[in-house]
């Protein structure tokens, strides 16, 4: 079972912007936000998955893209916080699944409300 759900923007001025997660007590370091939204810039513009090992933790996340090949909204990343002992190809479909729900509510505003149920959904993996 995953330890959260993050929703990363990326703001040119800024940098890495936490936009909401799930569960409210996960620590969130801007270092964190900026090592997500690195592997996938570092990549590629388009829209794609990227897992990372971290000390504590792995994390597996899904990139909407920039660009004309965006999905949805462009910049923003949908990442899954797992154990050190999880494997992240395992939660490839179900966030894939999760991603295109939260990116879709995003221009409303409505992802928050999301997150509570898209977490439970994880623990089916």
């Amino acid at each position: 079972m995953p330890v959260g759900i993050l929703v990363i923007r990326w703001d040119n001025e800024i940098g890495p912007i936490n936009e909401g997660f799930y569960p409210d007590n996960l620590k969130i370091t801007n270092n964190l936000l900026t090592q997500v939204y690195s592997s996938h810039r570092y990549q590629s513009l388009k829209p794609g998955f990227a897992s990372i090992s971290l000390k504590n933790n792995k994390i597996v996340s899904f990139f909407s893209g920039v660009g004309d090949m965006h999905i949805s909204v462009e910049n923003y990343v949908v990442a899954l916080l797992l154990r050190r002992d999880e494997k992240p190809q395992l939660y490839r479909e179900i966030l894939k699944k999760i991603a295109a729900e939260i990116l879709d509510k995003i221009p409303e505003g409505k992802f928050l409300k999301l997150l509570p149920d898209l977490y439970k959904e994880l623990a089916k993996v």
